[in-house]
């Protein structure tokens, strides 16, 4: 069991905020599959601020999800505290602020990953955060913006005063801001995040894709938690097994195509529920690669789901590829 503030939960990992995916949908399959915590998609401080917004299916929450957490990104100290404070009113158990995220378009507003530039604007977030809300809050960070040595740094210098201003954790990816997502990521320095403070909540991401990676990540390098981000997409069995390996049990079957198929029509059925059709199909189809890759045939049923123009077509071309 492990404790985040006051988090219990039963299992060393989250499934991570990912835009454009894990909206409630996902997030209920992950917790049904067994993800001790789920995150929504990432959100700007001001569109929280924003009527309607928190209606929205991407950032709707339902009871059966807690607990469930928000990402949050900004850069005004005042406008992230607002919105933090939101979250946490509307029912978010835990804010996570962005300060990793590395897609120009975010960067060049000066948010994400940007602000491993600006330790000083990043600290005044943080704390100003931290006293706006009761629940617990979580710090996202890449390595650095580079690999200068004023940016490793920063670094260090965020760490060190975030946990110092009362945070509950820290979220470290291995891998730069201006690295993106080449080569691999460093957990090396995750590790060593958790050593200089081992009384920490650390949590690594970066190349999580199997069960397997999971728990690798966290036999070698003795952090609290692993963050499962595009692994989950389309693959929510990754829970159940990386439950199973991380407790020294053997590793469930796989998925039968009867499971797969059924799993996907659930998920489908979710997607119809929330949004207009105009909207589901394409939603959904960006599942539908992903889940694809269990499937012996993964090319010639990832054609036929694509293809598939409507829910009704969708369901009969799921039952068709699957056994149904």
């Amino acid at each position: 069991m492990k404790k985040l503030s006051h988090l219990n939960l039963d299992a060393p990992f989250f499934q991570a905020p990912l835009s454009g995916y894990t909206d409630q949908p996902m997030r209920i399959l992950a917790r049904q599959f067994g993800a001790p915590l789920t995150f929504s998609g990432l959100m700007l401080d001001k569109s929280v601020l924003a009527p309607g917004v928190l209606e929205k299916p991407h950032y709707a929450v339902i009871d059966q999800e807690h607990p469930v957490g928000a990402q949050l990104l900004g850069n005004d100290p005042d406008i992230m505290a607002q919105a933090a404070r939101r979250l946490c009113d509307y029912g978010y158990d835990l804010v996570d602020l962005n300060f990793a995220c590395p897609a120009p378009k975010v960067t060049q507003k000066q948010r994400g990953g940007f602000l491993l530039t600006q330790p000083d604007t990043a600290l005044k977030i943080t704390q100003q955060v931290r006293q706006a809300i009761s629940c617990p809050l979580l710090l996202k960070l890449r390595i650095g913006y580079d690999r200068s040595s004023q940016s490793q740094e920063n670094f260090w210098y965020i760490c060190e005063q975030a946990l110092a201003v009362g945070i509950d954790g820290l979220v470290i990816h291995g891998r730069t801001v201006q690295g993106r997502y080449r080569d691999r990521a460093d957990w090396n320095i995750i590790a060593q995040v958790k050593k200089r403070f081992p009384h920490a909540f650390i949590t690594g991401s970066g190349d999580i894709f199997t069960a397997e990676d999971v728990a690798d990540k966290l036999a070698h390098y003795d952090i609290d938690a692993v963050l499962i981000a595009r692994g989950a997409i389309g693959n929510p069995w990754i829970f159940p097994e990386a439950r199973a390996l991380t407790s020294h049990l053997p590793k469930p079957p796989p998925p039968s195509l009867t499971e797969q198929g059924q799993t996907m029509l659930h998920h489908l059925d979710m997607v119809l529920r929330l949004y207009p059709t105009r909207k589901a199909v394409p939603l959904f189809r960006k599942f539908c690669v992903h889940y694809c890759k269990r499937h012996p045939r993964r090319k010639k049923t990832q054609s036929a789901l694509i293809s598939a123009p409507d829910p009704d077509a969708l369901r009969l071309t799921i039952r068709n590829c699957y056994g149904l």
